[in-house]
């Protein structure tokens, strides 16, 4: 015997007879009435109809159009034959019933409790997920750093208003898009590159980067990666977050220079000056080359400070300073080595052109000081200068040697130029 199920007081289940025709007896013993009104229901119904052979595929269309894809549409009508069922299938029914007959009501009506049920529990976990992915969106909107969600094709699936409003597009333009089409190609080149290097290995990524930012300026980032894995263990795109680390950067920036420059006329300062000194030799030495090293001071510096004060000396080293800085020429180096004392190194390969651009330096220092008060106390520079093989001896002996030619220029009467034996 099959079990009829008892669906009296259930809503989930009506009969709809537009035409009036009354509730098939069996139907009616199980508790299935009429709807109180025709419209698409909120939660997922069956309804039972009466249907005939002649116009199944248009009152199919109709009941579609009038309650919707998720209603459970049952045909009620006993003059089906199987090809006609399967048809009613075919164009949209989700069950076909003999209302005449007990048996198959019963088992029809089982079937669409089921259905009902597991439509519902559908739908409530539906609206979980729903209500879950909104929470989480709350969440990453609250957050302050840009945050994005991609596809392993590279589509973004999902992003916070902090991202939005960093690339300058809204979430809805966003979503559906590829990195090419919120970058310039350069930048979308290698942030893709970086994507495809993660979805390979999986695991995690950090890197730093420019971006470009939605006020057209370009700004240092750290991005945060790492690959979404699926059930069964395969990448499925990948998440990540966007830190902006540009005021980091120039921070670090500014103290880099504070560290290579001299505080007082911001030339490079003298352990600058021996770490590019370094490169620079090696390279020299690797390529057999010759340089030239100088020492460069300023001449009666101390009668500066003492009838103008060391205000004004402070200002003649930062003038002579920012003077030899122009004019020492592309590629060589200057550093205040200290008081009044400066170095200066060329890579010119012949001590000839050195000899001309070190005087060049000390007649734009003469220049330049004649046209302030120090013109009266002299404001000049003498520049011993030195040829340096690095196969043959190191820097510190070529600046010893250069020290020994700007005592000579010293003591020849000062602002002058001595090259060493």
């Amino acid at each position: 015997m099959i079990r009829q199920p008892d669906l009296k007081g259930n809503r989930a289940v009506f009969w709809l007879a537009v035409d009036g025709r009354p509730i098939p007896r069996f139907l009616a013993e199980h508790g299935v009435a009429a709807p109180l009104s025709i419209e698409i229901p909120k939660t997922p119904v069956a309804y039972f109809v009466p249907a005939e052979a002649e116009r199944l595929g248009s009152a199919i269309g109709e009941l579609r159009r009038t309650l919707g894809e998720h209603a459970y549409l049952v045909l009620a009508s006993d003059k089906l034959s199987p090809a006609w069922i399967q048809r009613a299938i075919t164009l949209g029914a989700d069950d076909v019933v003999d209302p005449t007959s007990a048996e198959d009501v019963a088992i029809c009506l089982a079937r669409t409790s089921r259905a009902i049920e597991r439509a519902r529990g559908a739908q409530t976990e539906q609206a979980c997920l729903a209500m879950e992915r909104d929470y989480l969106q709350a969440c990453i909107d609250n957050l302050p750093a840009p945050i994005f969600f991609k596809n392993s094709e590279g589509i973004y699936v999902g992003c916070n208003g902090a991202f939005a409003e960093f690339i300058g597009s809204p979430p809805e333009g966003v979503i559906g898009r590829s990195v090419y089409d919120v970058a310039p190609e350069a930048l979308a080149q290698r942030y893709q590159a970086a994507d495809d290097e993660l979805l390979e290995r999986g695991g995690t990524q950090v890197y730093e980067s420019e971006v470009c930012h939605s006020g057209g300026t370009r700004r240092h980032v750290m991005f945060h990666k790492a690959a979404i894995k699926g059930g069964d263990g395969r990448v499925r795109g990948i998440a990540g977050a966007i830190l902006d680390i540009t005021e980091r950067k120039t921070l670090e920036a500014r103290l880099t220079e504070a560290a290579e420059r001299d505080p007082l006329t911001n030339a490079y300062n003298r352990r600058k000056f021996f770490d590019l000194a370094e490169q620079m030799v090696q390279q020299a030495r690797d390529d057999d080359k010759t340089l030239a090293v100088a020492v460069i001071d300023v001449d009666h510096f101390k009668l500066i400070n003492d009838r103008l004060g060391h205000a004004e000396g402070d200002n003649a080293l930062r003038m002579i300073a920012g003077t030899l800085e122009k004019t020492v020429g592309k590629g060589n180096v200057i550093a205040r080595a200290g008081g009044e004392e400066f170095y200066a190194l060329f890579i010119d390969g012949s001590i000839n052109e050195a000899k001309q651009t070190a005087d060049r330096m000390r007649m734009e220092v003469e220049r330049i000081c004649q046209a302030t008060a120090l013109s009266a106390l002299a404001g000049t520079v003498s520049i011993g200068l030195a040829a340096f093989r690095p196969r043959e001896e190191n820097l510190d002996e070529a600046l010893k040697r250069a020290d020994d030619a700007l005592y000579r220029a010293k003591n020849s009467g000062r602002n002058r130029l001595c090259v060493a034996a």
